[in-house]
């Protein structure tokens, strides 16, 4: 109700702040005549304000209205729009100094007091709230949203009994409504007065005995208050009663969960999904809740399949719908597929971002860099603003040695990042820095990647590459171990970057610490990681530690072949046997 009720005060002065409120001056106390000259005057200022308002230009519009304040200030109406231009240019205590005036003047007048109720209440002043409400009472003593307005502000202030009282006044408004019952019933739960909670739901049972609705939620209370046996009862009664009925099934779903029988609740969700009587948004709110055990439960993939098929035919337009199908055909590694129902998504809605993203993964999972081309450009043409579609474009450009490419998007795509995005613009840095090294335009690159520190000093990828950067090129190396001394301190058991730290010892002729951490290296290497370079490096090092380690050296060098690094300085050193040292 609270939501509902900012939502009708919002409404309220929207509708005020579009067009002119009516002066009415047989209720207003400082009746001011004005001289006809005077009138016409105020009245040629008055509606030119209106006009600068209607035109967007407020300012223009605020000094007009003054013009007219200078001429009469008691005028309740003027009061009013003076009021809204000040709400509207963000000005709120002027704003509320004109609506005090507003109702000061004509206090019976609705449209100004909720102008000041609104504002109030966007204060979260709920006393001066309620005391503006209460004397609007007075004037308009059987209009239904005075009390709505008055159940909001006291269960803000917590006076819960005083929010029943006016839920109870509403209700004797517009009788029995499912709204206000349910608004008393959590009020009277609140105040633990669980059987005149209970109560509010009877009542709206037996006022509509043949809605099976108002039984599930009394059904939903008993689970609530921890009485599963007299829940369970209900929903069988109302299944019986009315089988098709969508609801049951979603609340049989809990009830099974607290029973810990997790097969009957999915099965309850499944019989919900499938129903006619269940609106499209809704679905869509319960499958979000139960996708992911809905595409886990690798027993029940063929009717978990139909099911989403069944969903995709019967809502074909349903963007989420596509999405969660697109979740199960990924989970079980189906991407041609799941990419067939993202670009149906897109089709439906080309301003998804989040669509265009997940088609980018699949497509950077696959190592598919022509297409991730093809698809930043399609997210550019249609979100041109974000800066995300250069980054990826320009990754895949690089992959594909379009080098001044990459540079190009890497340009367009930095000044579109926001101040707060300090990660994003760290990583536009860190990938051109990536481009100019692979372009041999070292002194670019490393003042990029001290560019990426600048935005991000934390970003830990960057130090690693900068560091090693700066070891193959024998420069700065005490700068390049700090940095890279910092990534293992905080990653310690990361294979790259205990490698890293490795070669920048290894170039400083610190061999023994080098060998120390070069196994560490070795040590860390997941299963799905390269080994080729981390194991040259250990036997360069291995070399390098003296005549006892040169069999070892040998044998990580061969193994570094065999994993695939193939490169001819490899080849040499093991034709070679090593170097000279």
């Amino acid at each position: 109700m609270q939501n509902k009720i900012y939502l009708f005060l919002s409404i309220i002065i929207l509708s005020v702040s579009c067009s002119t409120p009516k002066k009415i001056v047989e209720k207003n106390p400082k009746i001011n005549i004005l001289a006809d000259s005077v009138q016409r005057k105020f009245d040629y200022y008055f509606f030119e304000g209106i006009r600068l308002k209607n035109d967007q230009k407020f300012d223009q519009a605020l000094e007009t209205f003054r013009l007219c304040l200078s001429i009469d200030s008691l005028d309740a109406g003027i009061q009013s729009e003076t009021g809204i231009l000040y709400a509207a240019l963000g000005f709120t205590n002027e704003a509320v100094k004109c609506f005090e005036k507003a109702i000061e003047f004509d206090p019976g007048n609705w449209w100004y007091n909720v102008q000041l109720i609104s504002m109030y209440a966007d204060l979260k002043n709920w006393k001066r709230s309620i005391e503006i409400t209460k004397e609007l009472q007075k004037y308009f003593p059987d209009k239904e949203q005075v009390y709505s307005m008055l159940a909001s502000f006291y269960k803000e202030t917590k006076e819960y009994d005083k929010a029943i009282l006016a839920f109870e006044k509403l209700e004797s408004l517009q009788g029995v409504d499912q709204t206000t019952s349910i608004e008393k019933y959590n009020l009277y739960i609140l105040l633990k007065k669980e059987n005149k909670a209970n109560a509010e739901i009877d009542k709206l049972v037996n006022k509509y005995p043949t809605e099976s609705r108002y039984k599930v939620v009394r059904g939903d209370i008993f689970m609530q208050q921890k009485m599963p046996e007299k829940a369970f009862e209900i929903y069988q009664q109302v299944l019986k009663d009315d089988p098709q009925n969508a609801f049951v099934y979603v609340s049989l779903s809990e009830y099974y969960k607290s029973a810990n029988q997790p097969e009957k609740a999915l099965e309850s969700i499944v019989s919900a999904l499938k129903s006619e009587q269940l609106d499209v948004d809704t679905k869509v709110a319960v499958l979000g809740q139960y996708v992911q055990k809905l595409v886990q439960d690798s027993t029940k993939f063929v009717e978990t399949e139909s099911l989403f098929k069944l969903l995709v035919d019967r809502y074909p337009l349903e963007e989420q719908v596509h999405g969660y199908y697109a979740v199960f055909l990924q989970y079980q590694k189906r991407n041609a597929e799941a990419i067939s129902e993202l670009e149906t998504m897109i089709n439906i809605n080309p301003k998804n971002q989040q669509t265009w993203m997940q088609l980018i993964q699949i497509y950077i999972g696959d190592k598919n860099f022509n297409q991730i081309l093809t698809v930043t450009g399609h997210a550019i043409e249609n979100l041109p603003k974000l800066p995300a579609w250069y980054f990826y474009r320009g990754i895949a450009q690089f992959q594909l040695a379009d080098y001044n490419g990459a540079l190009d998007s890497y340009k367009i795509g930095l000044p579109l990042i926001a101040v707060e995005q300090v990660d994003l613009k760290s990583d536009f840095y860190a990938q051109t820095a990536d481009v100019y090294f692979k372009m041999e335009k070292k002194d670019s690159a490393f003042v990029n990647y001290e560019l990426s520190l600048t935005a991000n000093p934390k970003n830990i990828m960057v130090m690693n590459n900068y560091a090693y950067y700066l070891s193959l090129e024998k420069v700065e190396l005490k700068k390049a171990e700090r940095m890279s001394a910092k990534t293992v301190e905080l990653e310690p058991k990361n294979s790259t970057y205990l490698d890293t730290y490795a070669w920048i010892l290894y170039q400083e002729a610190n061999y023994s610490l080098a060998k120390f951490y070069i196994e560490r290296a070795v040590d860390n290497l997941k299963k799905n990681e390269e080994p080729g370079v981390i194991l040259e490096h250990y036997g360069d090092i291995l070399w390098m530690s003296g005549v006892e380690n040169e069999a070892k050296a040998m044998e990580m060098w061969q193994k570094s072949f065999d994993a695939g690094n193939k490169t001819d300085a490899l080849k040499k050193k093991i034709e070679n046997k090593g170097w000279k040292r």
